[in-house]
Order: C-alpha cells, then sequence, then structure tokens
C-alpha cells in the first residue's frame, strides 16, 4: 500500500492539489516546480507512515504532461529525506499518453510494457539494502504504481514504496 497527501476531491490539501492540476486557458497541463506548502505536507505524510523500513532511495514515474512537476516532487523529498536521488523510470519507445476510459484489464495491458529500467539504475537498485520511494504525480487506478513497482523489483529493488501527490476521485 502506498501513501497520498490527498485526494482531489478532499477539502483542505485537495483544493491546492485541484489548482495544482487545473489546465491552462487552452485545456493544456501545467508543469510547475510543486509549491513549498505541497512539498512540506508530502514530507509530513511521509514522517507519519509506519513503514517496516525507511526507504533508502527515490525514483520517481516519468511524465509526458507534467515532468517537472514530478522531478522537483522526487528531488524535494530526496534532498529532505537525505536519501539517494536514483532518477526516472524510462518510458517505452512510442509511449502515448494514456486513455482513462478503459476498463483494468485494458488499462494493465497499455502499462505492462511502457516503462524500461535504464541500465545505470538497475546497477544502482542491484546494490540497495532498503526499499525505493516510487513517486508520481496523480494516481488513479493505481495500475501503473503497480506496474512499474514490478519492473522496480524486477531489476533489483528490494522492496518499492508507491507514493503520491495526489489521488483522483
Amino acid at each position: 500500500p502506498g501513501r497520498v497527501v490527498a485526494r482531489l476531491s478532499d477539502l483542505g490539501w485537495g483544493n491546492d492539489l485541484r489548482g495544482l492540476f487545473a489546465p491552462d486557458t487552452d485545456g493544456n497541463p501545467v508543469d510547475a516546480p510543486v509549491p513549498a506548502p505541497l512539498t512540506t505536507a508530502c514530507l509530513q505524510v511521509l514522517r507519519e507512515w509506519s513503514w517496516q523500513q525507511r526507504p533508502v532511495a527515490v525514483v520517481w514515474l516519468p511524465s509526458l504532461s507534467r515532468p517537472g512537476l514530478v522531478e522537483s516532487l522526487a528531488t524535494g523529498i530526496a534532498t529532505a529525506g537525505r536519501l539517494r536521488l536514483l532518477g526516472p523510470l524510462e518510458l517505452a519507445p512510442g509511449a502515448a499518453p494514456l486513455s482513462g476510459a478503459v476498463n483494468s484489464a485494458y488499462r494493465v495491458r497499455d502499462l505492462w510494457s511502457r516503462f524500461i529500467v535504464p541500465g545505470p539504475l538497475a546497477r544502482e537498485l542491484a546494490g540497495l539494502t532498503g526499499p525505493v520511494l516510487l513517486v508520481d504525480d496523480l494516481v488513479d487506478s493505481r495500475w501503473t504504481m503497480t506496474v512499474a513497482s514490478r519492473q522496480l523489483r524486477l531489476a533489483g529493488a528490494p522492496a518499492v514504496l508507491p507514493f503520491a501527490l495526489a489521488a483522483a476521485g
């Protein structure tokens, strides 16, 4: 099980998160660093997580719509927690934006070969002695985190702890 700061439908942090994920006037995603108050909220959620073993490194999911947001989140967490910042998974060649209007079977099919663990990352994972924190901006079906976690485990990560800013719905 992973953690998020809040659901987009929540009061409180949900308001800030809805603003962060709101499109621009043309309907395009806005890619900006995580605002400081949300970074503080992320760190609070991570402090309250009763994990069996603290993560030792951070990896993030590549994003077609908000790459700067996800990288700034992962970097902020790694810096504050003094964790190794290992970098992102890579998208497979030809990876396109995912359709949100599919059932779970089609979602898994679309994600199954979407991520690649690059060689340098795989070498780093193989030498770790503790869990990896896998960071993303927004989770919906949670299949993306599941499939990406599987890729990290197959590459040698001892364990994967999923974390995102927000959960849809």
